[in-house]
Formats: structure tokens, sequence, C-alpha cells
């Protein structure tokens, strides 16, 4: 039987990067993902059934990106999808093949270099081209936007979004490691008013981690399962939504834990790794997913560590699956987002299952 109900596990990850600058080309960058992966997972490409790649051509300069990659991912006669939006989409993606009994093993890879070139301008191209373009904003202003609406109804807020963003960084720095919250407060104003240390650094990178269906037959294995998936988009339009709350978020939280069979996330997540890219976004993720101070966010810094526009969600995804497979008796939910001011959302709730 092939349903909802029908157990998706995550076998294997891998990941190049973060990093500033990747001076391979985007096929190495890649390849080196998908061969970790494979390696992780113990099996070989002749053990994937489809792949599901996220790429978007106007931030790799080319058209059709994920043909650039459709060799080092093992596409060639393969059933290959291609999804343009956060990685973590395609995981979901992927997991609703499995569901459906499509497939048994996905391989699932997304890939971004912003180094190539300046990647807020390009995000311009997203957005309407009669009303919006011709204004001369990205995203960056969308952030700032967000943030501002935030700081409006909030006078302590951006003091607090200078905190949360030390402790991101010296999560992200290894050795406790980061700029105060003054040092953070004094950097360059990047979009009112948001500083530059409040925004995670732009970086290059690969990631990818093969889905396949759960394995009831091995009592005593551990599985990491992915047992939870909602996503959502919300209006284009900046106008159209309230900055200060993401309904897209909380619409996809709640088809996530509805799906996982989550009643009260308060108590039942234990660890969160959301992509955020900008330290506002921390506050409207905890708001929107339902969580609760007691649980665990960004244990390593989030995208603090590099942000990978594309792959974010996806590597949140492995992140939290890393963190699974060293702790038992766990529930952890990762999150993706992408388009202005998070107009998509992305969520999947992960599990540690033992059969």
């Amino acid at each position: 039987m092939t349903s909802a109900s029908t157990p998706v596990a995550i076998a294997g990850w891998g990941q190049t990067g973060p990093l500033a600058e990747d001076l391979r080309s985007i096929p190495e960058m890649v390849l080196d993902a998908v061969q970790a992966t494979l390696r992780n997972a113990a099996m070989g490409y002749e053990d994937i059934d489809a792949v599901v790649t996220a790429s978007v051509d106007v931030f790799d300069g080319m058209t059709a990106s994920n043909i650039a990659v459709t060799e080092v991912v093992g596409a060639v006669m393969k059933p290959e999808t291609r999804i343009a939006a956060d990685g973590l989409c395609a995981a979901i993606h992927a997991a609703c093949q499995i569901r459906a009994g499509a497939y048994d093993t996905v391989l699932v890879v997304a890939h971004a270099k912003p180094s190539m070139s300046d990647f807020y301008e390009l995000t311009k191209w997203a957005l309407d081209p009669i009303f919006l373009q011709s204004l001369g904003i990205d995203f960056l202003t969308f952030a700032g936007l967000q943030a501002a609406a935030m700081a409006a109804e909030d006078k302590d807020a951006v003091e607090r979004w200078a905190g949360l963003a030390a402790c991101r960084l010296a999560d992200a720095s290894g050795d406790g490691k980061s700029p105060g919250s003054t040092e953070i407060l004094q950097s360059a104003l990047v979009t009112t008013p948001l500083r530059e240390k409040m925004c995670a650094p732009l970086a290059d990178g690969a990631c990818a981690c093969v889905l396949r269906r759960g394995d009831d037959s091995s009592p005593g294995r551990k599985e990491i399962r992915l047992s939870g998936l909602g996503h959502d988009l919300a209006a284009n339009f900046i106008g159209d939504r309230e900055l200060t709350e993401s309904a897209g978020l909380e619409r996809a939280a709640a088809r996530a834990y509805a799906d996982a069979g989550i009643k009260q996330p308060e108590d039942e997540i234990d660890v969160a790794e959301p992509s955020v890219a900008f330290a506002h976004e921390e506050e409207l993720f905890v708001q929107s997913a339902g969580i609760s101070d007691n649980t665990i966010i960004s244990p390593h810094g989030g995208l603090f560590a590099g942000n990978v526009p594309i792959v974010a969600g996806l590597s949140r995804l492995t992140a939290a699956a890393e963190y699974l497979r060293r702790n038992n008796d766990l529930r952890a939910v990762a999150h993706g987002s992408w388009g202005p001011a998070g107009q998509g959302q992305a969520m999947v709730v992960l599990e540690n299952a033992i059969p």
C-alpha cells in the first residue's frame, strides 16, 4: 500500500560548502555533494530510481540550469524533475513521489553559486515586471520593509535581533566567538533597519540527500523518517500581505504537523532548523511555527554559517537529520523559505523511528 502513511526515510546526505566563493564549476561542486551523499547512504547511482533537482535559471545565468548537472546527478536516461524553488520543496516533491508509489529511492540535489554575480540584483527579475521591477527593489529591500514593519510595533526589536545574530554567529563559528551585539549594531546599514551582521552571509554550495521508502523489515534499526510535509505560497505583491506575521508559514507548518499527527508542536518538537537569512526572521519562525522556548533552534548557527540560496532549506533538512542521527527519541522540523519577504514557505517534520 502506498499513501501518506507510507514511511519515507532519509538514507544519506552530503554537501559542499558553504563557502564564500567556491572556485569550482557548478557541475564539479554538485558532483562532490552527490558523491558524498551516496557514500553516506552506502549506495551507488544504480540504486537511484529518480532524481529531483532544485536550481534557478536566472541565478545560474543559463537556460534550464539543471541541464548543466544532468550527468553528475545521474539523471541520464533516468526520470528527473527540476524544482525552481527552495531545495526543501524538492525534498517534499521526492517524498510525495515515494508516497505515491512511483519510486522507491530518489536523489534530491540543490545548488547555487551567488559569488558568480550580484545575487540581490538578480532577485529583481523575480518580481512583477510592470509594477515592481520599475521601482528598482529586490529581495533585500523586501527584507528591510518586513523588519521595519516589525520594528515599528516593538521599539526593542532591533537590539533583540542583534542579540539573536550574535548567538547564531557564535554557534556557527565552532568556538563560540562572534561579534557582540554592540558591534553588530554598529556594522554597516544594509537596508533599514537591518545591519550587515544581522544578515546571514551569502555563500556557494550544493547539498544532496537520498530519500527512500521506509523499511519495516529490520527490527531494532533506527530510521530517520520524513513524517510530515507542508508548503504554502503567499501573494507576490508585498501590499497584499501582513508583514509582521507569516500566514504562509503558519499554513505550511499546520499541514506538516497534521501530516505527522502532531497536535501540540510546542511540546513535541525538540529541535528546529529554520531558514533564517535575516535575524528578524527567526522571531517570525518561532511565532508562526508554534514551537516553545524549550525547542533547540539552529544548534550550529543555521544559515549564519553561510546562506546558500535555493540550497538553504535542503541544508536545514540534512542538518536536522544529522542532529537526529546523533540523538535518540527526538523529533525535529526543517524549514525552507524563498521569494520576497518569505513568499514561499515549506516545512518538514523528521523523527527517529525504530521499527
